[in-house]
């Protein structure tokens, strides 16, 4: 099976590295993150859940949210750096 864009949906695998993904009963996709959230993630946006009508949405999705927590974590991990040349008091 092909879509309009010509990608099968096998190409999108990449997409959905770290969620577990499944089909609802009324044919609405569905994506959780994994490992599971933490109250940190959450309070910075990084939903919980993703649903969307077709794969291809859902894998738009499932990057996006994969980049939102890749930059939480960065920030966490350097904000408590202190940049080169200043002198913490």
């Amino acid at each position: 099976m092909t879509s309009i864009f010509g990608v099968s949906p096998h190409d999108l695998r990449g997409a959905f590295r770290r969620f577990y993904v499944w089909r609802g009963q009324f044919g609405v996709w569905r994506a959780r993150p994994l490992p599971k959230l933490t109250a940190d993630e959450i309070a910075y946006g990084v939903k919980l859940q993703l649903e969307a009508d077709t794969l291809l949405e859902l894998a738009f999705a499932c990057a996006w949210q994969r980049c939102r927590r890749n930059v939480f974590r960065y920030l966490q991990e350097y904000a408590e750096e202190v940049p080169s040349g200043h002198v913490s008091p």
